[in-house]
């Protein structure tokens, strides 16, 4: 009787689980700063090659959230005092296999009448394999002086079900926001919640 409390615990942690990883995303952000700096005026740049709308929408997104961080927008480069430059990307599809043990009910098991008839007492245990398929999205934001020096640099990644970017692309900026000119020293996991605005 105690294998089957544990055992409903335990679906039922699986199950909290995973409502609450529906709620979220995990960004990992790596990301570093030559000297702080404290905001100024910026010319926004991309090398990734893409639709026009597309990168619209992602400088408009990055815009906003480089305004929290005191960085004003010009459209004249001469007069910016930064450069700053996005490049995003999406790399696969990937798959990934789990193996892991699941229960067996033993009056499922062998013979006509099921296991317990078939002479299996206690829980057997199996293996089962899960394959899933994902894509990795990443964005990559550098600052530089108007000398070319870097500042600092921020590279956002996530895991996900699809190839498309737009859906994702709020995620990744609001994961980096809060290691922009910040030094990680290593890759951390933000997880981001999930909104209406996302």
């Amino acid at each position: 009787m105690k294998k089957i409390y544990i055992l409903i615990f335990g679906i039922i942690m699986l199950m909290i689980q995973g409502c609450s990883s529906v709620r979220s995303k995990v960004v990992a952000v790596d990301s570093y700063s030559t000297h702080n700096t404290f905001g100024g005026t910026y010319y926004l740049t991309t090398n990734t090659q893409g639709m026009q709308l597309q990168q619209d929408y992602f400088a408009s997104q990055l815009q906003y959230m480089l305004g929290t961080k005191g960085y004003t927008r010009l459209n004249d480069k001469k007069y910016a005092q930064y450069i700053i430059n996005y490049n995003y990307d999406v790399s696969g599809p990937f798959t990934s296999v789990q193996s892991y043990q699941v229960p067996v009910n033993p009056w499922w098991g062998a013979g006509y009448y099921g296991g317990v008839y078939g002479g299996y007492y206690g829980t057997t245990w199996t293996n089962s394999v899960e394959a899933s398929t994902y894509f990795v999205k990443k964005l990559e934001v550098s600052a530089y002086d108007k000398n070319n020096n870097p500042i600092w640099q921020v590279v956002g990644t996530l895991k996900s079900s699809d190839s498309e970017l737009r859906d994702s692309f709020p995620y990744l900026v609001s994961g980096i926001a809060p290691y922009v000119n910040e030094n990680s020293n290593k890759i951390v996991y933000v997880s981001v919640p999930m909104s209406p605005n996302n």
